[in-house]
């Protein structure tokens, strides 16, 4: 028998929320979208595994049961053997390189910072080795190491997953909100924590916890407080976009403020504390080139990364190209 176990884990999802909305919000799709998965996986099956109610609502049949039961296992066996092939076909593929993993769509915010010196240090110690910068959809945060993508992950905030570990570095940047244009806050120039709080606040519930909360500002309040407005977002323009769209408020680090467009306005957030950046790995890298990147992260010092850049400010990265 065949069986996608991509749709036997979007199954799992519906079987723990027992609600198609909430279920394909956790998946960053449509409810119709996630309907013909359960029907294509039914048909795999040939069994029905779920009772379907009014309003979205669901129950499992006792087939259902039966089968979240037994596959719960094979997926989570599953996932490190997937991570560890596409780790080890990854490293063949690209001897003498190592990837720089950034948020989808931040390379511009990262002028200030000095790449060009560390892929320096990268030749001076690993001659014929290169660093190239790779864009990481906001979901994928958590994966992109295990999962091979990238060997270096620039982020602000630590990973939480047991096969990286995430070194605090001495660069930080403040947060600010943007709003667009016709907002009521466009002209305030500066809130404070509490009046920010208040604002109806874009939330991607795909995006890994650790990463998406300094972005709601769920550090200063907690969930119930917060008035999240759910969007799927995988990119910084994407961001942009909704912001205006939906007339609502992102928070974003003050070293992204002079990559925004016409359309949205930065506000200054008063009482709210700054973002300090980690260099995340795979906690067994063992490549000399790796901690050699990381080693040159942590020799940039300690400064606040933000404001205008500069006209001596290093060119914008773009995505897959390596630094010379």
């Amino acid at each position: 028998m065949e069986l996608d176990l991509s749709l036997a884990a979007s199954f799992l999802v519906l079987a723990e929320e027992r609600h198609y909305g909430r279920a394909a919000a956790r998946l960053s799709i449509t409810s119709p979208a996630l309907t013909k998965r359960v029907q294509r996986l039914e048909r795999q099956l040939e069994v029905v595994v779920l009772d379907r109610g009014p309003g979205g609502v669901v129950d499992l049949t006792p087939a259902g049961f039966r089968f979240a039961e037994a596959v719960g296992p094979l997926l989570a066996h599953a996932q490190p053997a997937r991570s560890a092939a596409r780790s080890a076909t990854n490293d063949d593929r690209t001897p003498g390189v190592v990837r720089f993993g950034i948020p989808a769509g931040s390379a511009a915010a990262l002028r200030q910072l000095d790449l060009r010196a560390v892929a320096r240090q990268l030749r001076q110690e690993h001659p014929g080795t290169t660093l190239v910068c790779v864009d990481v959809d906001f979901v994928e945060m958590s994966r992109c190491l295990p999962d091979g993508q990238v060997d270096v992950l620039w982020t602000d905030a630590p990973v939480l997953h047991t096969g990286v570990t995430s070194v605090p570095l001495g660069l930080s940047s403040r947060r600010v909100g943007v709003v667009g244009a016709r907002h009521r806050l466009a002209e305030a120039g500066a809130v404070s924590a509490a009046d920010i709080v208040e604002q109806r606040m874009l939330y991607n519930p795909a995006v890994p916890e650790e990463w998406m909360t300094p972005f709601w500002l769920g550090d200063l309040r907690g969930r119930r407080q917060a008035r999240l407005l759910p969007v799927d977002a995988r990119d910084h323009a994407a961001v942009l976009m909704l912001t205006t769209r939906l007339n609502a408020v992102i928070v974003t680090l003050e070293v992204s403020a002079d990559c925004l467009g016409p359309s949205l306005r930065p506000v200054v957030l008063r009482d709210v504390p700054p973002v300090v950046f980690h260099a995340a790995r795979r906690r067994a890298e063992r490549r000399g080139a790796v901690l050699t990147v990381i080693s040159a992260l942590l020799a940039l010092g300690t400064r606040s990364l933000g404001g205008p850049a500069g006209s001596d400010a290093e060119p914008v990265l773009a995505p897959n190209v390596a630094l010379m």
